[in-house]
């Protein structure tokens, strides 16, 4: 177990500029023609989860364009395994359909209303579930709150884009460092029960990862 009593739990090896210039690649990064939203560490990161976890159930909160929805899909039929990925957002805006993912409209404040618990106990065990959408405090805290009641041991929370707290913050100053502050919230809330995977969050060096300590794994 780690402490994350302080900012320091979350600094990076990647410096503001070298991140500010990162940003411009992943804001242009597309897969299968479709906005990929995800940093070049973070998709090779996925990728040693998804051979260890085996996950049969992708949950992900914010959906955008859906390139990383379909991603998790593809990624996970090259594994071998059958993909159920459910995209959650509160703006739908893809413009697809794949059988193997199942996009639902939702707020993250309200996930109850829509995965409800019938829902969620169909869903194929192992899960990952990745938050991925309003990058602030409340929602990323409600987010890990409401799967805290669902995660079985073993099982994946990936909070993702703490790294807000170090790009500009010009544009990105209005996220108040949401991602990093609901961690470790929730890691104090909730001591003993969850671990960071420092083995992802340190694989290229001190958390190169746009998610600083935010591979949590329920113990």
């Amino acid at each position: 177990m780690i402490s994350v009593k302080s900012d320091d739990a979350f600094l990076s090896d990647l410096s503001p500029v070298l991140l500010d210039t990162l940003q411009k690649g992943v804001l242009r990064t597309q897969y299968r023609q479709i906005p990929l939203y995800k940093s070049p560490f973070d998709l090779v990161l996925y990728l040693q989860l998804i051979a260890r976890l085996r996950p049969n159930t992708v949950i992900e909160l914010g959906s955008s364009s859906g390139g990383s929805a379909l991603w998790f899909a593809d990624m996970l039929s090259l594994h071998g395994i059958e993909p159920r990925i459910i995209s959650v957002d509160n703006e739908l805006t893809t413009r697809f359909k794949d059988p193997r993912i199942e996009f639902i409209k939702g707020d993250v404040m309200q996930l109850g209303e829509v995965l409800t618990n019938t829902f969620l106990e169909r869903l194929p065990r192992p899960w990952l579930v990745v938050e991925d959408s309003a990058h602030f405090y409340e929602t990323c805290l409600e987010a890990l709150r409401f799967f805290d009641r669902h995660l079985m041991s073993g099982e994946y929370m990936v909070i993702e884009d703490g790294v807000v707290a170090a790009l500009p913050q010009a544009v990105y100053g209005r996220y108040q460092n949401g991602p990093n502050r609901a961690v470790a919230r929730f890691l104090d809330e909730q001591a003993g029960r969850y671990e960071v995977d420092l083995e992802l969050c340190n694989f290229y060096g001190r958390n190169v990862t746009y998610n600083p300590h935010g591979w949590l794994r329920k113990i």
